[in-house]
């Protein structure tokens, strides 16, 4: 006779087999739906990559279309789909080119820029411009004070040429100065500005700094040229329409053909920053390219960086 225990035991093993087998079933296709998921979740965000990457793209483009103004509504849409350009336009030159101030080896503008930066000691100041002269310069020859290779015991250091970026002007000796007393020093410069100021564009400091006017002009002439609502590159800006008028306005004397190697009133640089959203993703695109508003083609692009 059987034992009564064993069909017991065998089903049991069954049912226990047979579960077993559902639940991996179960966990095979739940597994597959979260990949089919992802790789749909991928897809679609690849989509999207690429749809804001190619509308920045056009927004450049947009910008660099000789016929297009800064202000231009073509510039800032809403577009279906939720989607949304926008491009900023403005002028390189608004910025004081370093390697330029620099070979022209203008003290008194470097000592103005650090006495606005709150280093106001002459010593001081001296010793930071002969360094930055001493980076620039292509010789070995160190000026008093000043630092060339022995003050930085770093091979290879001075780089003894024009500055690539602005960042690289914080290896300098001295610059660690410049960082503590106006952290914001990078601001004021750009290694792509064409060295002649543009004043519509520059900031009332930076025209102080570089021409001597009184700051309380340069910020008049400012407030004047972003017009009634306070924002550049809308319809009532007012900028000075040439150079004579600018000079007259921030009081400075001097003659506007002569003055027109250092100052300007307008840019023959332009930084383009076109920002492209597709849903809930962000894709921006910049340019520096050389030639103005209103001038057929584009001489060369300086600079580009995606993010």
């Amino acid at each position: 006779m059987r034992p009564p225990t064993q069909p017991s035991q065998n089903q049991g093993a069954a049912l226990m087999a047979v579960l077993w087998i559902i639940g991996l079933l179960i966990a095979l296709v739940t597994t597959t739906a979260l990949l089919v998921l992802q790789d749909a979740e991928f897809d679609a965000t690849r989509s999207q990559i690429f749809r804001a990457r190619l509308l920045a793209e056009t927004g450049v483009s947009l910008a660099m279309h000789p016929d297009i103004r800064p202000d231009d509504p073509l510039l800032h849409q809403i577009l279906p789909g939720d989607e949304e350009l926008k491009v900023e336009v403005t002028g390189e030159d608004g910025l004081i080119n370093p390697n330029i101030l620099l070979q022209r080896e203008d003290r008194d503008t470097w000592r103005r820029i650090l006495s606005f930066w709150g280093i106001k000691d002459l010593q001081a100041s001296d010793a930071i411009i002969n360094a930055l002269m001493d980076w620039v310069d292509p010789d070995v020859f160190e000026r008093s004070p000043g630092a060339e290779a022995r003050a930085y015991g770093r091979p290879g250091f001075p780089f003894n040429r024009p500055f690539r970026s602005v960042e690289e002007m914080s290896m300098v000796k001295g610059m660690q100065l410049v960082e503590q007393a106006f952290p914001a020093w990078r601001t004021w410069f750009s290694t792509h500005a064409s060295g002649v100021l543009d004043v519509n564009e520059a900031q009332p400091e930076l025209i102080s700094a570089l021409t001597g006017a009184d700051i309380t002009l340069a910020r008049q002439f400012r407030t004047r040229r972003l017009g009634p609502d306070g924002i550049a590159n809308t319809k009532d800006d007012l900028p000075a329409p040439d150079l004579a008028i600018a000079i007259s306005r921030l009081g400075i004397n001097g003659n506007p053909q002569q003055l027109a190697t250092i100052l300007s009133v307008s840019s023959g640089t332009r930084r383009i920053i076109s920002s492209a959203r597709v849903g809930n993703l962000t894709r921006q695109l910049g340019i520096v390219v050389q030639g103005a508003p209103g001038q057929t083609g584009v001489g060369a692009i300086l600079w580009m960086a995606e993010r």
